[in-house]
């Protein structure tokens, strides 16, 4: 469990120390901070920052230094660490029982995961695809630290091939060279794939535990939605890629790939839920895939999680907050909100923070 963090210089907080128990309540106005903090636990569990933010994001508009350090207890004995961050240099430090350690060793040390809930992603189902594979792709992040290099990789070899395309088009380069680059492209997206389809597959196996969220009312399928034939990944790509070469050249744009793919939920096996069900029952649909998601970080990593829930009272409904609390189990929490609920005022599970 996570004891103690300390924010030596983050966002809007300096020199502050916080104690934590098992289940943490942070309150505040708007503009306090109180997601500074989730951030800062995310950064320093996960070695990364959460989702579309950066190192530098996170450095306080008056500094030039990003420093914070904690303490948890593992294997019954007290562990502690740091990260340092300084805009100038824009390296990253880790620190381990006051040693320099690399970001694998830290993530490695660590035996826990974050995973975050924002009020966004109870709205993926109706926003932009981009979001749903950021939705998946964290969660293989968090499973897989080598699955960041992955996807790095892959996206150097589309942003290669989608460069080379514009340069045929501009008659700089020679449509023979497409071929070699895209054996590149497919491999790495093969590599990426192989990822992808494990959560897939552990996300299918899993889509009844919503079912039961949602009292059984409705046969769930989860689809992802790809250009892939995932028996044959290669073939299928390569042949892609061959019939639509000119369309890709005089776009500048590859079409097929991880970066394009979607999902949806698919009730009685063909009607989308975001077509079909309310807003609170697909925020249902949600909670019960982000908890398999958790699922599939613990299968994975072999790491317990803790679980960051970032002002997600004012979104939801008593019913869908008491359903996330007990699915949480003995998980440690950490929530923010603005105003405290009634119905958790009173349990002394709880500890509260005023921000």
């Amino acid at each position: 469990m996570l004891t103690s963090l300390t924010l030596g210089s983050f966002k809007n907080h300096l020199n502050r120390v916080f104690l934590w128990k098992e289940k943490n309540i942070l309150t505040g106005a708007n503009g306090s901070g109180k997601t500074n903090i989730l951030e800062a636990l995310y950064l320093f569990v996960n070695a990364i920052p959460p989702t579309e933010r950066t190192f530098l994001q996170l450095v306080p508009s008056d500094s030039w230094i990003l420093s914070l350090s904690w303490e948890f207890i593992k294997n019954n004995l007290p562990y502690s660490g740091g990260i340092g961050y300084t805009k100038g240099e824009s390296k990253v430090c880790f620190l381990s029982q006051d040693t320099l350690i690399t970001r694998s060793r830290h993530r490695d040390i660590l035996p826990i995961r974050a995973v975050l809930f924002s009020p966004m992603e109870m709205n993926i189902l109706y926003l932009g695809p981009s979001l749903r594979r950021d939705f998946l792709d964290e969660a293989i992040t968090l499973a897989y630290s080598e699955f960041t290099k992955v996807k790095r990789e892959y996206t150097l070899a589309l942003k290669n091939r989608n460069s080379l395309l514009k340069q045929i088009r501009e008659g700089t380069s020679i449509r023979d060279t497409l071929d070699l680059w895209d054996s590149l492209f497919i491999e790495r997206a093969k590599n990426y794939y192989s990822y992808r389809i494990k959560l897939i597959k552990f996300i299918q196996e899993r889509m009844s535990s919503i079912e039961l969220l949602l009292e059984w009312k409705y046969k769930l399928t989860f689809q992802y939605i790809t250009k892939i034939d995932f028996q044959d990944i290669e073939t299928s790509m390569f042949d892609y890629l061959r019939e639509n070469r000119e369309r890709d050249i005089i776009t500048g744009h590859t079409y097929i790939g991880p970066h394009l793919d979607d999902f949806q939920c698919l009730i009685s096996e063909n009607i989308s839920s975001n077509e079909y069900l309310s807003r609170g029952e697909n925020k249902t649909i949600l909670i019960g895939l982000k908890f398999i998601l958790i699922e599939f970080i613990e299968y994975s990593s072999k790491k317990d999680t803790i679980l960051l829930l970032d002002d997600l009272f004012s979104e939801l409904d008593t019913e869908h907050i008491e359903s996330i609390l007990l699915s949480a189990g003995k998980r440690q929490l950490f929530i923010t909100t603005q105003n405290m609920p009634n119905f958790l005022t009173d349990k002394d599970q709880f500890s509260f923070y005023e921000i």
